[in-house]
């Protein structure tokens, strides 16, 4: 089972309840499905074209003492020994999205280029290439 993870940080000061909609536009460009909503959780579904693969979303809210992360957790039956194409798709798709549509949110940590956990002292990270 894919698992991808990536940690984003808002660029300036903000409560934990704003995290989540500063991200629906890039997920909304995405066409995703959304199961539930609140202030701090986020759940629902991407299609991947072509073939329209199912990747399940996550995002939660994480309090930190320099401020809230939102941790957005994208999910799919692709098998990460075979790289999980469909799924990495799915996340360079999301991060591509996030200058022109979530730019208050800056990406401090990705999975597929960091390692598995999040690491301590948040960096910004480059969202190309």
């Amino acid at each position: 089972m894919a698992r991808l993870i990536i940690v984003l940080k808002p660029r300036g000061p903000a409560a934990g309840h704003e995290l989540i909609p500063k991200l629906m536009p890039a997920l909304q460009r995405l066409n995703a499905e959304f199961d539930h909503q609140g202030p701090s959780h986020l759940s629902g579904v991407l299609r991947v074209p072509p073939q329209g693969m199912v990747v399940q979303l996550f995002a939660d809210v994480q309090p930190q003492a320099d401020g809230p992360e939102l941790d957005v957790v994208l999910m799919s039956s692709e098998t990460m020994i075979k790289g999980a194409p469909q799924t990495l798709q799915a996340l360079a798709a999301l991060i591509a999205l996030l200058p022109d549509h979530a730019g208050d949110l800056e990406l401090i940590f990705r999975s597929d280029r960091d390692g598995p956990v999040p690491r301590q002292g948040s960096r910004p990270l480059a969202t190309q290439g």
